[in-house]
């Protein structure tokens, strides 16, 4: 789940339940324990607990099915086991690829170099912000695998020449996985070939990688600079060309675009018109495909936007916009406050606000709203030396975790919340475990939580429309 998330970025948490709805997994009449109601479940409803059991291992089947079976594939294609293809970085199954092929056919294998050299990536660009409407996104189909094959762009060291048919060959799977994902009808069978031409993607965009990992016996980092330079240079003359057609670049990310068609383009089969001559235009190999159509972009910085589907779903790509480091309630306003802007309801961004407030200041207030979790990415004996030595800061969830007398490692979890009052206070020192809150004595620290919830709020505030001063009287 964490890989395929990677690339996709959409998963709201990697719990099973979570992810089981996200994938349409979970079947409707699915049973829910929380975990402090799984003992009382044993005592006194063991049926239950066994229909959530078997929900679980269902879950848990139908995600192996749907992310672990690509990974089942690539075993069919490198010398490593299941569970060696799944933890091997992409670069090193690459090379074992070719090492094998070099030994089997009894050829010299260069030496590894460490020799390395910087040199400069894909072409960023945010050329407007807010709210625009209508979008189209573009994108070039595999762009650094497209540009080393119509280019012939390979390690100088490869000798034997096979770095690009077997490019050639992944490249092909990919493209038929991600078109069988658009002609499937079922959602389960989208979500399965979405899942098997990501990791293929991943894949095929790694030979690029590859070339420019200085560490394996067949890269080559002055091929990997020239790859680069050529995808600049193709995302440049799609601007180019979008513009000469009246279109309007919003968010440019190394190998897509997304735009507001001109005028012209007043229906679907416009923009995909407009998308095909875009891609005439370019040299043969380097296909560019309309990725995407949404109503409303919400351009808040680069690689920070969300987007507006036609059915009404909402995309929300980037940390700065959806991260799961932050209190659940301010993901709820964030997305909130995003569905407004994008349906041209922004007025009604200070209503939530208030009502925000309101379930904040509110007696009943439920502490899991308000509760961070964090994974220890560390032990805690490790961040205490850290700490001594003036390595690190202190942290709140390593603090509970030192001070709670049972053992935690490194990948552990720990919820807590802020007690005691005023907004300003340290959170390490006034933080308390999820599990020790006292419904009957609540010591949530409102101030703490509404300044945060304020300063959010402030960060969208050039989106919004400008409160009233007395000038405006």
């Amino acid at each position: 789940m964490q890989l395929y998330d990677l690339s996709q970025r959409n998963l709201e948490s990697y719990g099973l339940k979570t992810v089981a709805r996200h994938f349409g997994l979970a079947a409707e009449e699915r049973t829910y324990l929380e975990g402090g109601d799984i003992s009382a479940a044993f005592r006194d409803d063991p049926e239950r607990l066994y229909r959530y059991n078997l929900d679980d291992a269902r879950e848990t089947m139908g995600l192996f099915r749907l992310l672990g079976y690509p990974w089942f594939l690539q075993t069919r294609i490198f010398p490593y086991s299941f569970q060696n293809c799944v933890i091997r970085g992409n670069a090193t199954r690459i090379n074992a690829l070719f090492l094998r092929e070099y030994l089997h056919r009894g050829h010299a294998i260069p030496a590894r170099t460490s020799e390395s050299a910087p040199f400069e990536g894909g072409y960023t660009e945010q050329s407007r912000e807010g709210i625009i409407s209508p979008i189209v996104h573009c994108d070039v189909a595999s762009l650094y695998p497209s540009l080393m094959l119509t280019y012939a762009l390979a390690p100088a060291k490869e000798s034997l020449g096979l770095f690009l048919p077997m490019l050639a060959e992944l490249r092909r799977f990919r493209l038929k996985a991600k078109q069988m994902a658009r002609e499937a009808e079922a959602e389960a069978e989208q979500h399965y070939y979405d899942a098997l031409q990501q990791v293929f993607k991943v894949l095929i965009n790694s030979f690029y990688g590859y070339l420019g990992a200085a560490l394996h016996n067949f890269s080559d980092p002055a091929a990997a600079a020239e790859v680069t330079r050529l995808g600049r240079v193709t995302i440049k003359n799609m601007i180019d060309l979008l513009k000469s057609e009246g279109a309007r670049p919003v968010e440019v990310d190394t190998d897509g675009i997304y735009f507001q068609p001109p005028d012209s383009c007043r229906t679907m089969n416009d923009e995909y018109a407009l998308v095909q001559r875009i891609s005439q235009a370019l040299p043969e190999g380097i296909e560019v495909e309309l990725d995407g159509r949404y109503r409303s972009m919400f351009a808040y910085k680069t690689k920070n936007y969300a987007l507006l589907e036609y059915d009404g779903r909402i995309i929300i790509k980037g940390s700065g916009l959806r991260s799961r480091g932050v209190e659940r309630y301010l993901r709820d306003f964030t997305g909130e406050l995003i569905r407004l802007l994008l349906t041209g309801k922004a007025a009604a961004v200070e209503r939530l606000y208030a009502e925000y407030l309101v379930r904040l200041r509110s007696r009943e207030l439920d502490v899991a709203w308000v509760a961070r979790s964090e994974t220890l990415n560390e032990s805690p004996e490790v961040y205490r030396e850290k700490v001594r030595l003036g390595a690190r800061n202190r942290s709140a969830a390593f603090e509970i975790a030192l001070s709670s007398g049972r053992v935690y490692r490194a990948g552990d979890h720990v919820s807590y919340y802020v007690s005691g009052s005023g907004k300003d206070v340290t959170a390490y020192e006034q933080s308390r475990p999820l599990s020790a809150f006292d419904p009957a004595h609540p010591d949530v620290n409102v101030p703490y939580y509404v300044e945060k919830l304020r300063n959010l709020k402030k960060r969208f505030a050039s989106f919004l429309p400008r409160e009233p001063t007395l000038f405006d009287l």
